[in-house]
């Protein structure tokens, strides 16, 4: 082989460093590679060329809005296959995923391409008897082939299998077992049709890792290693955590590593390699896709939407751009703004009038104004008046269309209002999940005190046996309970271990339960030990807040749907169908904190529930006209 590569975004950066440094060892006459998805990797070995996917993949800017981290990388696959192949010199290549070690030549790979044009290894040779994970299921919805290695030659034939699979990469390398896809790798499964032989390399030196390693013997030492007798080539660290050097994958519960065992000798073996190239580091950098340019995250869904867009030639902003957030903050066919009559009110009164007005009408008129304006929440909670509160706190909330601070107290009094809500913001079904979930959205959606206040108070309660020297509320240790891998990860049981649970949920933890930090109660957030592992810890994207009104307009007019034409002149403009502040031409523009003449150009049933926006969003106004 000419040329090894393997494809990694930043926080893979300590895997592909090790990578390298093993065939370093074993490939010293390799061109070794790695192609970089999301921003460049510094490596302190001068052997190792960088690549950065951009430039080899058409699309790639739109590639990185509509994949996530995992279907990303996994898309770049025959590009750089096809590029690398194409390069002077290099006859044949092999891709291997980068947390792989290479523990000697791979000659048995050579053996396969001087037989056949592509080399791959099979999941698995014999059956997986029984339900644990992996099973035969398991590896049928993933694919015949493990993707984390594939060779072949530089030919025609092979230049061919690329271009097909490189297009249907282009928008089905997504993890989708509903509809028959996983990644790259399920496609693979009809490439031996297309080849005129294939090189399948059964020897379980080559490729091994959790799903094949069942009833195997691993034996040796350093430098040494082999697998039933057979000398050891390499190895597939899936799903490994250097930090529990024990565990051999999270992927799996079918293999069980024997303490003392020359299996667990490798494994330790290989997490003092990672942490020695930098895996503590890395592992906390952030995937560089995963925000919008104004810092707002991209959610699953919104990924799917701009997939389906760009397949369907729609211009939905191209790539991870200022024009695709406003894209993606317009969802077609949610919301349906088609007033009937609206309540009578002084929803043309100063800002300070109507909100004292809608708090003291004891029938909640903030409610029936955004059920007047929006026929989708009339057909979808017609007889629901709970479900209707629900929605609107959460949301609509989170949306910057309602607030729960415009209604009396006795509008959203009922505690189960606040679990409806976040059920239908997480989609959590588990009643303690939801409690969780609950407790950060009630931060998020900013609700009153008389609808947040019994459901944290019970949450923010000190954990007595566990806050010895620790901010340690009931929070954290729900979080906690919740999860066996933070049991096994964090026995609790020492000041140390308290410390590192503190780190994971300030470097992520918690806003993987929709909680920022800014939520927590001020005797756990300004508690020195918890400010020194805020300190230590380089935090992950946290959740979005809706940014607080700033400045002052002398007119703001509020329109349907921003038009080039819809300012009439320099007035800051409120796109009212996408709940939106813009500029007269159009740019995403911040809230105003206040507002000396506030102008109504939607239809006048709509009147209302802009008014409710506005306020939501930390608007004021000194008069309203329509």
């Amino acid at each position: 082989m000419d040329v090894i590569f393997t494809i990694v975004s930043r926080n893979y950066g300590a895997q592909a460093a090790s990578l390298m440094e093993s065939l370093g060892a074993v490939e010293p006459g390799v061109r070794r590679v790695v192609v970089t998805t999301d921003g460049p990797i510094a490596f302190q070995d001068p052997g190792i060329r960088t690549i950065d996917a951009a430039t080899l993949v058409p699309d790639f800017a739109a590639m990185c809005a509509y994949y996530d981290a995992l279907e990303l990388n996994t898309a770049v696959k025959p590009h750089a296959f096809k590029a690398l192949l194409a390069e002077e010199g290099v006859t044949s290549g092999a891709y291997l995923d980068p947390d792989i070690w290479v523990y000697r030549p791979l000659d048995m790979v050579r053996e396969g391409l001087a037989r056949a044009p592509l080399a791959l290894t099979p999941h698995t040779t014999r059956p997986l008897l029984g339900q644990a994970n992996p099973n035969d299921h398991v590896i049928l919805t993933s694919g015949a082939y493990n993707l984390g290695f594939m060779a072949a030659r530089a030919e025609p034939q092979i230049v061919a299998l690329l271009d097909w699979w490189a297009e249907k990469l282009r928008f089905d390398c997504r993890v989708d077992f509903a509809n028959g896809l996983f990644t790259d790798q399920k496609w693979m499964d009809l490439a031996p049709g297309f080849v005129s032989d294939l090189a399948l390399l059964r020897s379980p030196s080559l490729n091994l890792a959790y799903w094949n390693l069942e009833g195997r013997e691993v034996a040796g030492a350093r430098g040494g290693w082999s697998v039933d007798g057979e000398p050891l080539t390499f190895f597939h660290f899936s799903g490994f955590d250097p930090a529990r050097p024990e565990l051999l994958s999270k992927h799996q519960d079918r293999v069980r590593v024997q303490p003392g065992s020359a299996l667990a000798d490798l494994m330790t073996d290989y997490a003092a390699a990672l942490l020695r190239n930098g895996h503590a580091e890395a592992s906390a950098t952030p995937y560089g896709h995963s925000n919008f340019p104004s810092g707002k995250p991209i959610t699953k869904d919104v990924r799917r939407r701009m997939l389906a867009a760009c397949r369907a030639g729609e211009d939905f902003g191209g790539g991870l751009t200022p024009a695709a957030e406003a894209w993606a903050d317009i969802r077609p066919g949610e919301i349906i703004r088609e007033p009937v009559t609206p309540p009578d009110g002084a929803w043309l009164a100063s800002s300070a009038q109507l909100t004292q007005w809608l708090i003291a009408d004891q029938t909640a008129p903030a409610v029936t104004a955004m059920q007047s304006a929006r026929r989708d929440l009339r057909d979808r909670f017609a007889g629901d008046e709970d479900g209707l509160k629900a929605w609107l706190l959460g949301p609509e909330s989170l949306e910057g269309r309602f607030s729960a601070r415009l209604a009396p107290d006795s509008a959203f009094a009922d505690p189960d209002l606040a679990l409806r809500a976040a059920r239908q913001v997480s989609g959590e079904t588990s009643e303690a999940k939801l409690r969780l979930a609950a407790y950060g959205l009630a931060h998020r959606a900013d609700w009153p005190g008389h609808v947040a206040t019994a459901l944290r108070s019970s949450f923010n309660s000190p954990v007595k046996e566990l806050a010895r020297g620790h901010p340690f509320p009931r929070l954290f240790l729900s979080i906690w309970e919740s999860r066996g891998d933070l049991q096994r990860l964090f026995p609790l049981s020492s000041f140390s271990e308290r410390f590192a649970f503190l780190r994971w949920l300030i470097g992520g933890g918690l806003a993987e339960y929709g909680i920022d930090v800014a939520a927590l109660p001020p005797n756990v957030d300004s508690h020195p030990v918890f400010e020194m592992a805020r300190l230590s810890v380089r935090r992950a994207p946290g959740v979005e807040l809706r940014q607080p009104a700033n400045g002052a307009v002398n007119t703001l007019l509020v329109v349907e749907r921003w038009t080039p034409g819809a300012a009439g002149g320099d007035a800051l403009v409120f796109d009212a169908g996408a709940s939106r502040f813009r500029t007269p031409e159009g740019a995403p523009a911040p809230a105003p904190a206040k507002v000396e003449k506030l102008v109504f150009r939607t239809d006048p049933g709509l009147v209302p529930a802009d008014a409710i926006a506005l306020l939501s969003q930390g608007v004021t106004w000194g008069s309203a006209s329509s």
